[in-house]
């Protein structure tokens, strides 16, 4: 493999980890704030709401949310670099320029 092949393997890698985690995330988003409001009956805390909240609340909350979000970065790189790898050994030698 080239260099020049593995600069344009790494430019879509992260083109694709781009849009995978911002599409992953919005739904990650989504899903866990319908989640937080069956489980809780409440609806999620919002930054215009830090005085209302609980302290315990606000701690699950964060704790949890950023969990997901470090699963939804990992997950999406991780899928980013297998499709990368799927495209470049499906190509093979055509991929050169």
């Amino acid at each position: 493999m080239s260099y020049r092949s593995r600069t344009v393997d790494k430019l879509i890698e992260k083109g694709l980890t781009l849009g995978i985690s911002l599409g992953a995330g919005f739904v990650a988003s989504k899903v866990f704030d319908f989640a937080w409001e069956q489980v809780t009956g409440e609806a999620p805390p919002k930054n215009d709401e830090v005085d209302a909240v609980d302290i315990k609340r606000a701690l699950v909350f964060g704790v949890t949310s950023a969990a997901v979000s470090a699963a939804v970065q990992v997950l999406s790189q991780r899928g980013a670099k297998a499709s990368v790898r799927k495209m470049s050994s499906s190509f093979g030698a055509k991929s050169e320029v």
